[in-house]
C-alpha cells in the first residue's frame, strides 16, 4: 500500500511538470563564492539613525510578519545588532487543474543593524515535503534548493525539472516580497506608546 502512495505522488509531480507552462525566467541569485542561493543587500538610511531605533524597527517587522516570531528568531542580539530567523514559505504544485501543496521551503534571515545602515541576508533554502493526503501520500523532500536548479530525475522518463523550477519561482517571488517589506519597515519610524 505504501508503494502505492508514492507512485501515486510521483505520478502527479510527473504530471505536474507535464501542465505548468514555463512562462518565466529563473534568475536567481547565486553567491559566487558559496554557489549557494543568497538574497542580500547593505541598506544605508539616514546616518543619525540609531542602531537602537534601527533595531526597534528590525524586531517590530519580524512580529508582524511571522505568526510566531518568538519561534522564528534563534538570535536576538541588540548589543551587537543581530537578529536571526529559521522560517519557512509554502510551495503548490497543479496537476489535472487541480492546486495541491507539496511542502515547504526552509530559510534563514538574518540582519546585522548599526547606525545608519542595515544589511540582510537571506540563505539556507531547503525543500520539505509534506503529507498529501492518504490516497497520495507524502510529497517527496526536494533538498537544497541549489540541487532543485540541475535535477534531472523523473518518473516514467518524465522530469520533475519544470515542477521544481515552479517551487523555485513561487520561492523568488515570496523571498522578494518579503525583501520589500523588510526594507518598507526599515524606513518607517517606530511608533511611541502615547495614543
Amino acid at each position: 500500500m505504501t508503494s502505492f502512495k508514492t507512485l501515486l505522488i510521483i505520478f502527479f509531480i510527473a504530471i505536474s511538470s507535464l501542465s505548468f507552462g514555463q512562462t518565466e525566467i529563473l534568475n536567481l541569485p547565486i553567491d559566487s563564492t558559496s554557489n549557494k542561493i543568497k538574497y542580500s543587500n547593505i541598506i544605508l538610511l539616514d546616518s543619525l539613525t540609531s542602531k537602537q531605533e534601527l533595531f526597534s524597527r528590525a524586531t517590530e517587522w519580524f512580529a508582524k510578519t511571522y505568526k510566531s516570531s518568538k519561534d522564528v528568531i534563534q538570535l536576538n542580539d541588540s548589543e551587537n545588532g543581530k537578529i536571526v530567523g529559521k522560517a519557512n514559505l509554502s510551495v503548490s504544485f497543479t496537476a489535472l487543474g487541480i492546486k495541491t501543496t507539496a511542502g515547504y521551503i526552509n530559510y534563514t534571515i538574518t540582519l546585522y543593524i548599526k547606525n545608519g545602515k542595515y544589511k540582510y541576508e537571506i540563505t539556507d533554502f531547503y525543500h520539505v515535503g509534506i503529507y498529501v493526503n492518504s490516497s497520495a501520500g507524502k510529497a517527496p523532500d526536494g533538498g537544497t534548493c541549489e540541487n532543485l536548479i540541475k535535477e534531472k530525475k523523473g518518473f516514467w522518463g518524465y522530469s520533475y525539472k519544470r515542477t521544481y523550477e515552479n517551487y523555485l519561482i513561487q520561492m523568488d517571488n515570496d523571498i522578494r516580497a518579503l525583501v520589500s517589506d523588510l526594507e518598507n519597515a526599515m524606513t518607517t519610524k517606530t511608533k511611541n506608546n502615547e495614543w
